[in-house]
């Protein structure tokens, strides 16, 4: 995808709310080819002058890439269908500072120190999170018998799944 579909147009960043305008500026300096992938957040009913921002994951399946939302005065960052985080939501003092996390974390996602793992059992999901890879070793993650971990990564890099035999 170079651009906007066919009767779309880019996202104009000036008619953001201010939180999202902010956060928009800081993000599309780090990855200014992101900007074909914003638009204003259909879902947000509440705060309408919201961004989302959805980029297709560079291998595999592209439907279920990188949201970022900065809808409800916070961002919001997911990967796949099963995990998402939130910065700001906690309270922290000033937007520079949850912006910066937000970041950080998005920054190292997308240079894979940092995976998704999500664990299942029958079927049923048990939860998600991060590991960091500067402080973890993937290849020693283990679970309890009859769960699977699944491992993802920005680029498939680090892709796997663990299962322990019951």
């Amino acid at each position: 995808m170079t651009g906007p579909a066919l009767g779309e147009t880019m996202l104009d960043v000036s008619k953001l709310n201010d939180h999202s305008r902010d956060f928009a500026h800081r993000l599309f300096r780090l990855f200014p080819e992101w900007i074909r992938y914003a638009r204003f957040d259909p879902y947000e009913d509440f705060e309408p002058e919201a961004m989302l921002v959805e980029v297709p994951r560079p291998v595999g399946d592209p439907q279920h890439g990188l949201f970022i939302t900065t809808s409800e005065w916070e961002v919001s960052v997911g990967f796949g269908e099963n995990f998402h985080t939130r910065f700001g939501s906690d309270g922290d003092p000033g937007e520079a500072h949850f912006f910066d996390r937000a970041l950080a974390f998005i920054e190292g996602f997308v240079a894979e120190r940092l995976v998704v793992a999500t664990a299942q059992q029958d079927n049923e999901w048990l939860g998600a999170w991060t590991v960091d890879r500067t402080r973890e070793d993937i290849d020693e993650l283990t679970v309890e018998p009859g769960v699977t971990l699944t491992i993802r990564s920005w680029r498939g890099t680090f892709d796997r799944k663990v299962v322990t035999a019951e």
